[in-house]
């Protein structure tokens, strides 16, 4: 079992704004925590402090954190700031928890109806249908024709099972193409990004965490190209990264920053437009400040929508999946019925 990351980041965002020491904030956070892979997992970081290792190499020697997450804490031991990281990113990792709630419940409904779906026309056509073709040989002499009959519904049912399953298998395959092959990742993302209300989900998304990456990395008075070396890594949509990473290299080859990014025409204009105010003035915290403000405001209005939205769409589903259960068993059975 994994530690509580956001529960280990809230804890020592409160020990070390009691102005305890790091490794006494360490010690008593191992107390604190009740978990016992939280207890195991602080156990390990503060021995490693203790013997001499700095503590943000010490949590990415524990593979939990994203690098950016450790990239942030190397800046707070550097610069004397590791309470105000801490706080930053519990509130950024208690956004993201509560947004990943509200995505799962919003699919737990229609996960329910698939699974319902797939187990009824699996009852039916495993279980129901043979004893009805008895009884239907025992009121008729017509057993040839009864059996056709019979066959046809199985058939018909055991094809929508297997566009059921095959639809899944897509699915499954595509996720672990995507995990597996950075070809097969950079594709699928691309894709992403060009199917309507989707991509402007998943940029709203990204750009929601690249922007609290960017705002604390620039007020920590790091250069603009190198904050966008290191929060390039909290972005989890390949070709996003890609992007970044292509104007990052042109930055460095002398384009300006705005510019950069406006040549890439995959970031939205009110990123771009952003970039190029805060390389104008000079301003690049107070700039993706507000940026993320706006995209923080923006997901948050996106997954009310969904969650909104989600009721009706499930009932048509539902809808959808008795209609075709009806077509596909019911009304094939009483057409059976009525030829005794």
């Amino acid at each position: 079992m994994k530690a509580d990351v956001l529960l280990f980041t809230q804890t020592m965002h409160s020990l070390l704004s009691s102005f305890l020491p790091l490794q006494s904030a360490l010690a008593v956070c191992k107390e604190v925590l009740t978990g016992k892979a939280e207890k195991k997992f602080t156990a390990k970081v503060l021995k490693k402090v203790n013997e001499g290792k700095k503590f943000s190499n010490a949590l990415s020697d524990e593979k939990l954190f994203p690098p950016l997450y450790v990239s942030l804490v190397s800046i707070g031991e550097e610069s004397g700031t590791l309470p105000e990281v801490f706080g930053h990113l519990g509130a950024y990792l208690n956004g993201k928890r509560n947004m990943r709630r509200k995505i799962i419940q919003a699919l737990i409904y229609p996960a329910l109806v698939l699974a319902t779906a797939i187990a009824v026309v699996f009852i039916l056509t495993v279980f129901v249908l043979p004893r009805l073709e008895g009884i239907f040989e025992a009121f008729t002499n017509s057993s040839e024709n009864i059996e056709t009959q019979i066959s046809k519904i199985k058939t018909g049912s055991f094809v929508s099972i297997i566009i059921l399953f095959g639809f899944m298998a897509i699915l499954t395959v595509c996720l672990a193409a995507r995990r597996l092959n950075a070809k097969a990742a950079l594709a699928i993302d691309s894709v992403i990004l060009r199917i309507p209300l989707i991509k402007d989900f998943a940029m709203t998304m990204q750009m929601h965490d690249f922007s609290f990456a960017m705002k604390l990395l620039t007020q920590t008075h790091f250069p603009l190209p190198k904050s966008l070396a290191y929060a390039k890594n909290v972005l989890s949509n390949i070709r996003v990264q890609k992007a970044v990473e292509s104007a990052c290299k042109s930055i460095a080859c002398g384009k300006g920053v705005g510019k950069a990014f406006e040549d890439e025409k995959v970031f939205p204009e009110y990123l771009t437009a952003w970039i190029k105010i805060a390389e104008e003035n000079g301003e690049a915290a107070e700039a993706f400040n507000q940026i993320f403000n706006y995209y923080q405001n923006e997901s948050e209005s996106l997954l009310t929508s969904i969650t909104q939205a989600a009721e009706p769409v499930f009932i048509l589903i539902t809808g959808t999946v008795i209609i075709a259960v009806i077509a596909q068993f019911v009304i094939p059975v009483f057409n059976l019925l009525g030829t005794l």
